[in-house]
């Protein structure tokens, strides 16, 4: 009976050290770009075959980090 005991007493123990140790763990928030664009569609009138037309896009970086824009398609 008093190595149930005394089993029981350890296992209590680990288990609540180990539990203290997890609750410590802090949890840092992400550093990562975040995109910003005010306008994201833009359609324009109707325009004469062959004409060149141009918009220009507002793209801003809200986040903590470098942003990088790669590979720029129309769609």
């Amino acid at each position: 009976m008093k190595k149930k005991y005394i089993i029981i007493v350890i296992l209590f123990l680990v288990f609540c050290l180990a539990h203290q140790g997890i609750a410590q763990v802090k949890v840092k928030p992400e550093i990562k770009p975040k995109v910003k664009i005010d306008h994201p569609v833009f359609t324009f009138e109707s325009v004469p075959e062959g004409s060149h037309v141009v918009h220009e896009f507002i793209i801003k970086n809200k986040g903590d980090s470098l942003l990088t824009i790669n590979n720029v398609l129309p769609p």
